[in-house]
Formats: C-alpha cells, structure tokens, sequence
C-alpha cells in the first residue's frame, strides 16, 4: 500500500556535490559538466520511467545540460545551494499518467524556480521521484541573485589568549591577521586549532570534518537552520495533501476505499514505534556481517514490540472492565429481572391471597410500584427507599414496612401488596440500590433488622406454648453376657 517517504538534499560545490552529476542520475542521460569538463554517466538507464522539466514562464529554453551548467555558474561560493534534491515515494495504486500528475503537483510547490524531474521504477514494487529544484529564481536574463544578503556564515574561532570568538565570513580576513584562528572537531571528541592540534602531535588527518565549527545566521536574526527546518515541513506537509488528492480520485473513479498517508511522524501521531536498524545491500563482506547482526537487533525489537501490544491490550481490557463493572452489573441485573416480574407478581398474588376480585385492584398497585422502582432504582442516589416512598406518595400509594415479615408493603385505598407477593421483596431492592452505585442507609438497614428479629421472636414463641404429650421409651440393651434390660 502506499507510504510515506520524502527527503531532501543540498547540492552545493562546498559539499562536493555538483548539481550536473545528480541531473545525470536522475534522468539516466550523459551530461558534461562545463566547469570540470567531466561527462557524468550513470548506469541503469532502464530503471526511468519518464522524466521532464519545469521552468518558469519567460525563462530561457534551456536542456538540462546548459540549465545545471548555469546555475553552476551562478553559484556565489561559499556554502550557498545550488539547487535542493527531493526524492519521494509514489503510490503503488497509481498508474504512471497518475504518478507523473502527482510529480507535476509538487514542482508546482516551487514558483519562480527551475525544477527537473525523474520518475524510478525498477519494478521491484518501489516507485519513487527525484526533484531537482534551483535554489535561485530564474528569470528572462537568466538566474537571478537576490539583491540583498538574506544570509551570513559564522566561524568558531579562538584568540592566541585561548578564549573563543564568533567572526563573521566578511570578518575573516582582519581576525586572521589578528592571530585568531577556525576551530575544527576532532575524532577524539575535541576542539581545537591546528597550531593546538600540531602542538599536541596531530595533523588534519585527526580531523573529524575538514570544514570548521560554523553555523549560518539569517541576516534579519533568525536560525537559517530553523528556516530550513520550517521549510522541509512544509514541503513534507504539501505532498501528503498532493499525493492523498490523487489517491482519493483514483479510489473514486474504482468505487473504492481511498487509503491515505501521513507526513507526521509516530511522535506527533502519538503511535509508540522503536525504529530497526537499516540493512544495507552491498554484498561485501562487511556489510553481510553486519547485516547479519541488524537482523538480530530487528528481530529483538519485533519481539519486544509484540510483548509490549500484549500488555497494552491487556491493560486496556482490565481497565474497560474495571471501570464500567458497575453499569454493566446494574444492567444485567434489571435485565434479569424486567421480562418476569409481573408474571410472578400474579402468580405470587393468586396463591397468596386467592382472591380474584382483589387481584385487579393488587394489580393496579402493583404495575404503581414496579414502575417507580425501575425509575428510583436505576439511577444512582443516596436513599433509594426515601426516594421511593416520595414517589409513591405522589402516585397515592404508601410505602411502610410488613409486620413480622422483614418485608416492604404498599396500600392505597384499603388494600395492601408486599414486595414479596410483587416479586420484589426488601432483599432485592436492597440489592439493586447497592447495584446503582449507593450502600442502603443505616436506618433502613436498622428497621429491616427489627422487623426480622420481631418475626423470629413471634415464631419462638408460637412454637413454645404447643403442648405436648409425654412419651414412654423403653430401650433394650443387650450386655457382653447376653442379658437383656
């Protein structure tokens, strides 16, 4: 499926780099660099797809040869770009009209500016575009230097007392011939200057780099570090919002889901990801040596990564059933109990009292109290009971406690229905309150503990005072001797 895949590249003669050498890469043709006189000449020709070129309108007509050639020579020494090389991923879903559309879509990111373009695929399911864009504007006479230094290069330098000073690359001239000299880093970790280094037995060859500490400042005081940096994120933003365009047209014109990508990073997605180690192809021997070992590595981090989705997954599931353990029991327990209780109410009723003629005025009560208990009870609160009793009040039923049963009754007009004979006696209740998030208070639990102690004493004493008749019990014991009493 498509990813996301996008860098960039400085081309500048101070870094080694020649502008000519990367459009002979990219477009697989022969290009003689007019400074050095060298062809450059790469192989794999057949791995290009298409390529082309974009200038701007009025510019000069140039080819690719005479275009990097220019800008060459239009390079103002020092460490100025010549041009900045973008390579990208391109979505496998897309065909190559639908690939070159989307390349098109990204130079035109870059107004003012040359941009040539070349699209890879080796058939190895990797498609992918290389952008070279100048980093001077060109115009109708040709490429065009800004009027104004928008940029300066500063050295770290040290004076002969030891003491270090920044020197701006105008001011370099004058600081030398004060005795100030560059600092370089070296492969020990130091910084030092060549007298410093020399004086210590170390020559350039101990050098870590051979340009020295410098940083470039903006003229108008910002970091040209964090205006590269802004400007690579806007790029990287631009192409995800090109490429998903035309992978959602695509997906349109198939009836299909469009898939996306993303240019942020797993940090900003806040996805945890431990990156691998990358594996080269070079079949040397090093490199299958040390390919061998990023294997491992990789295969230590994938197990780690799959225990670590394990306990994720498991923590989330005992937090979900922690949390939510209350609801989903007062659920299951109103559940329960919804579909049968008015089923066992009549019955309970019909067996108790035998009446037919009470069993529609029970029923009335009845179908009063079970719809306030279903409301009272459902919702969390601090007395369920005094809830319920106000309720009731208002529906004309009052609710008190049955003599010598432990039990709720409710009455209204004369005649009377417990929780027992609804099916909903006080032990219920008691547990749907403790369902609802709520312990039943102290005095309900008091009155419930009376009334039962009551009952039992009453049934005590019922079973005390019943008389009854003495009983003559012989028993026959038969000794060792066989004698019988």
């Amino acid at each position: 499926m498509a990813i996301y895949h996008l860098n960039a590249r400085g081309i500048a003669p101070a870094r080694g780099s020649s502008a000519v050498a990367s459009a002979a890469y990219q477009s697989g043709e022969t290009l003689r660099d007019e400074i050095t006189g060298d062809l450059k000449r790469y192989a794999r020709a057949e791995r290009i797809a298409d390529t082309g070129i974009i200038l701007p309108d009025g510019a000069p007509a140039w080819d690719r040869q005479n275009l990097w050639n220019e800008a060459q020579r239009a390079y103002g020494g020092g460490n100025e770009l010549v041009a900045k090389r973008y390579e990208f991923a391109l979505p496998r879903e897309l065909d190559l009209d639908e690939q070159r559309a989307c390349v098109l879509d990204f130079c035109g990111l870059f107004k003012g500016r040359a941009c040539d373009w070349a699209i890879h695929d080796s058939g190895d399911g990797n498609p992918h575009a290389h952008v070279l864009v100048s980093a001077l504007k060109l115009g109708a006479d040709g490429f065009e230097r800004p009027k104004a230094q928008k940029s300066t290069k500063v050295y770290l330098c040290r004076r002969p007392d030891g003491s270090d000073v920044m020197v701006a690359a105008k001011d370099w001239k004058a600081a030398k011939a004060e005795g100030i000299e560059k600092v370089y880093n070296f492969r020990d970790g130091e910084r030092r200057t060549m007298s410093q280094a020399e004086a210590q037995g170390l020559t350039k060859d101990d050098r870590k780099t051979k340009t020295p500490v410098a940083v470039t400042a903006k003229m108008d005081g910002a970091k040209a570090f964090d205006a590269e940096k802004a400007e690579l994120k806007r790029v990287r933003a631009s192409w995800a919002q090109i490429a998903n365009k035309r992978l959602a047209e695509h997906a349109a014109r198939r009836d299909e889901v469009a898939v996306t990508i993303d240019h942020r990073s797993f940090e900003d997605r806040k996805i945890e990801y431990v990156p691998t180690v990358h594996e080269g192809q070079r079949p040397t021997p090093e490199r299958v040596a040390i390919n061998v070992e990023a294997r491992e590595t990789n295969r230590a981090i994938d197990r780690v990564l799959a225990e670590l989705r394990q306990l994720k997954e498991r923590a989330a599931a005992w937090w979900h059933q922690k949390t939510d353990a209350v609801t989903q029991r007062r659920r299951v327990f109103i559940a329960r109990h919804t579909g049968t209780m008015r089923a066992t109410a009549a019955r309970k009723r019909s067996m108790a009292m035998g009446r037919t003629v009470d069993l529609a005025l029970d029923s009335e009560i009845a179908k009063t109290v079970e719809a306030e208990i279903q409301q009272v009870f459902a919702r969390r609160s601090n007395n369920h009971f005094n809830d319920l009793a106000k309720a009731l009040a208002k529906q004309g039923v009052d609710m008190g406690f049955a003599d010598g049963k432990g039990d709720l009754k409710f009455s209204k007009d004369g005649r009377t229905v417990t929780g027992a004979q609804m099916g909903r006696p006080m032990r219920q209740l008691m547990a749907m309150s403790q369902e609802a998030g709520r312990p039943v208070t102290a005095e309900q639990l008091r009155a419930m503990t009376a009334e039962q102690r009551n009952k039992l004493v009453r049934e005590q004493a019922a079973k005390t005072v019943k008389v009854q008749r003495p009983l003559t019990v012989e028993v026959e014991i038969e000794n060792t001797k066989g004698i019988h009493h």
